[in-house]
């Protein structure tokens, strides 16, 4: 059996330690709420929740996750099966990756129909026969050995499949063009030896009750005749979901549904339900319920009864995470996607604090606003409420929550808000609200895009004011907002003519515009005297020296004065140079014409820098170095493509949201405390012990404290400074090797040299 390897040289093992997680690794958060498929298997039930996958042990209640960084080799699930006669679970991605699961959690990984590169390559279902695997697709079929975990054969039929399933003699498959059956004892591999039977479609084959079953979603059950191939119509139903396993067979929709224990045995249960999936394991019924999750129930006088509580791992409800940021220690997420073209994400919205997820409420939200719930774009706390937040809409206006249950949702018709065709017949779908953010005094501010007074207030006292600026009318696509030291705003606009940084001094008075200073810059004018016109503004962050960087379709710039920016008719921006080193007095520019899609700052005012297909850099605080490049070919990251960057102030954690979701990798950075205080540093690993060999963290430092490891005579062996406050060290003296067994000194010492503690570390080989 092979083994599932980190393939990782930098990845650390992670220890868990009270602290945190170890320096260097990574984690993912994959969304594991709303289930869709489920598989019963010895004891284990398998849950597919929208491309990610659990488990729940029957017996002794074990929930387990399963994601990249053990058993799985891809993200988006597309199918799980079980196969009993190997007791392997078949795990097959859309892209065509396989896994196969053993019962104690180990895998193997078969990638060689994804290496193939078929064109368009789409896959309709997977079957288990005996001891392979059926996997159609749309030209053909499949065949996977589980037991010798190879891909036997690929049948080439050159007609879209629907399905399929086997027995010794024959491979039954159905088409777009009708049934048709493959003879074992013809090379199957010539599409002439497929024999067409009919022009019946079916959208599962199986067998049961000794006979061979095609399902029809929309008129039922139909029983094939193995030796003249008649069809007989058995069982009429319209259903959206259909399981057969355990010897039972079970069809269905929200309204009713068919348990089927032989062909002529069969029960109807009138019961309306939210039901997605049903499999039968002894004696249960277990359900997939969307948003509400994995459920067993059992038939009771023609009802199904929940038998236990919804089965739902601690997870984000799903993998969107376009707008994230923090909020002290607490990380705030909104799932929504600005592409107002197709505006298909549900809402979501949720945040992540001391390790669990809560995902604010969407019951009744539909029903109380006669609005679609969707593209939720940003999200603010309220500075003076935890419980208190507000989520934007792409085109729903403002929603108001309270511990994360609906309150109240503001659009043209109760508010300032506007529609941007407000005489349309559906003109409420287009209230366009975009960035939130609350300002120290409690008012918060925001971007309702594509009318005329972009810029709205809702002030701590529940009053509203609308703000126009010229250079801000009809702007589309605001998606961030921050506020400087001198309480200053500053607003991109994304995309199309109107893209560009508004900053505005508003003197404090919002609701007189007489005293107020703004502009808006569309065009980039480097240092060099370069012009850029970059057609998207994604991202700015403020760093720690009140620069500003912006990132852009065309690249990454710098406002190193945002006093200049504001109020000097001839401002440029810094594009930062990097020599190249190489005997010339060439530079580059950093990251020049690459799509910069988020920025972060950490606590050593590093850059975390996202791009559309490039993953992510981390770059030194003058931007002088590249420190790291994290992309999937190298790390644990699950896309190239980020949406977002988030880092925390507790952990120095880095969240870094993708469109396939979310991963975080803990850095060597965190924010540093404003005195050296011996209570508050925390030395881990301590002791370290033989097996150890990742890095040596010490926490608790000012901002880049000086810290030096000595022996207990005094002998110098390695020194340093913090990453904010945080000091990181491989265990090694100055010459690499490996320090030997004893305790050792650690001296932190504060910037202005005034002040110094003295901790132990320990080392035993």
């Amino acid at each position: 059996m092979k083994k599932y390897i980190l393939l990782l040289a930098f990845l650390v093992s992670v220890i868990n330690y009270s602290v945190g997680q170890a320096i260097g690794s990574w984690k993912t958060y994959p969304a594991l709420q709303i289930s869709t498929y489920n598989e019963p298997a010895n004891n284990k039930i398998y849950s597919l929740c929208n491309g990610n996958l659990f488990s729940y042990n029957t017996e002794d209640t074990e929930v387990h996750v399963y994601d990249r960084l053990k058993e799985l080799h891809d993200t988006q699930i597309k199918f799980i099966r079980h196969c009993e006669t190997t007791d392997k679970l078949v795990v097959v991605y859309e892209n065509g990756n396989v896994d196969l699961i053993y019962p104690d959690y180990e895998s193997v990984n078969l990638k060689q129909l994804k290496d193939k590169n078929y064109a368009n390559l789409y896959i309709t279902d997977v079957n288990i026969s005996g001891k392979n695997a059926y996997i159609s697709t749309n030209f053909g079929i499949i065949e996977l050995d589980t037991e010798h975990e190879i891909f036997t054969n690929t049948y080439d039929l050159s007609v879209y499949t629907l399905c399929c399933t086997a027995n010794d003699d024959f491979i039954y498959v159905s088409t777009s063009n009708g049934f048709y059956k493959g003879d074992r004892t013809q090379n199957l591999l010539d599409k002439n030896n497929w024999t067409r039977i009919n022009g019946y479609t079916f959208h599962q084959l199986t067998f049961f009750d000794n006979k061979l079953i095609g399902y029809n979603r929309t008129t039922g059950i139909y029983v094939i005749d193995q030796q003249k191939y008649n069809v007989t119509h058995a069982h009429s139903a319209s259903s959206s979901f259909f399981s057969c396993k355990n010897n039972i067979m079970i069809l269905g929709n929200n309204s009713k549904i068919h348990i089927l224990r032989s062909i002529s045995e069969k029960e109807e249960i009138s019961q309306s339900n939210d039901f997605v999936h049903i499999s039968y394991y002894k004696g249960r019924f277990w359900t997939s319920r969307n948003i509400q999750g994995l459920q067993p129930y059992q038939l009771k006088e023609n009802t199904l009864a929940p038998s236990l509580s919804p089965i739902q791992p601690n997870s984000p409800v799903r993998d969107y995470f376009c707008n994230m940021h923090f909020k002290g220690n607490r990380l705030l997420v909104a799932g929504g996607d600005l592409n107002y073209n197709n505006i298909t994400r549900a809402g979501t919205a949720m945040f992540y604090e001391n390790g669990i997820w809560h995902n604010f409420s969407e019951e009744n939200i539909v029903e109380e606003t006669q609005k679609a719930y969707n593209n939720l774009t940003s999200i603010a706390q309220d500075p003076q409420d935890p419980d208190h937040h507000f989520v934007s809409s792409a085109g729903h206006g403002l929603y108001e929550f309270r511990n994360q249950k609906f309150v109240h949702n503001y659009d043209e018709t109760n508010s300032a808000l506007k529609t941007i065709l407000p005489d349309a017949p559906d003109s409420e779908n287009y209230t366009r609200c975009d960035a939130l953010q609350f300002d120290s005094k409690g008012n918060l501010w925001m971007a309702n895009t594509e009318v005329d007074n972009v810029l709205l207030v809702l002030k701590s006292d529940g009053t509203w004011t609308s703000l126009f600026y010229e250079e801000l009318k009809g702007a589309p696509n605001c998606t961030e907002i921050f506020f400087d030291s001198k309480e200053r705003l500053w607003m991109n606009s994304k995309r199309l003519d109107y893209n560009g940084i508004f900053a505005l001094d508003y003197n404090g008075t919002i609701d007189d515009t007489s005293d107020d200073t703004h502009v808006k810059r569309k065009v980039i004018i480097n240092q060099d005297g370069v012009r850029y016109d970059p057609y998207y503004y994604y991202c700015m962050a403020m760093d720690l020296n009140e620069q500003i960087w912006v990132g852009t379709s065309l690249g990454l710039f710098v406002i190193e004065d945002p006093d200049d920016y504001i109020y000097n008719d001839d401002f440029t921006y810094t594009q930062i140079k990097i020599a190249r080193n190489d005997g010339t007095e060439y530079a580059d520019y950093l990251l020049n014409g690459v799509s910069i899609s988020a920025i972060a700052i950490d606590a050593a005012n590093r850059k975390w820098i996202g791009t559309l297909s490039d993953g992510v850099y981390l770059v030194s605080e003058d931007g002088q170095e590249i420190l790291q490049h994290f992309n999937t070919e190298n790390s644990p990251l699950i896309s190239n493509e980020i949406q977002s960057i988030a880092v925390s102030p507790q952990t120095g954690e880095i969240m870094i949201g993708t469109y396939l979701g979310l991963v975080s990798y803990t850095s060597d950075a965190s924010t540093p405390a404003e005195e050296l205080d011996k209570n508050n540093i925390h030395v881990y690993p301590n002791p370290v012990k033989p097996d150890y060999n990742g890095l040596i963290t010490v926490d608790g430092l000012t901002f880049n404290a000086e810290v030096k490891i000595t022996s207990v005579t005094g002998q110098l062996i390695y020194s340093g400074y913090a990453n904010g406050g945080r000091f990181t060290w491989n265990g090694r003296n100055q010459n690499g090797k490996r320090v030997s067994s004893g305790v050792y000194n650690i001296i932190s010492t504060n910037t202005e040299g005034k002040k110094a503690i003295v901790s132990r570390l320990t080392f035993i080989h």
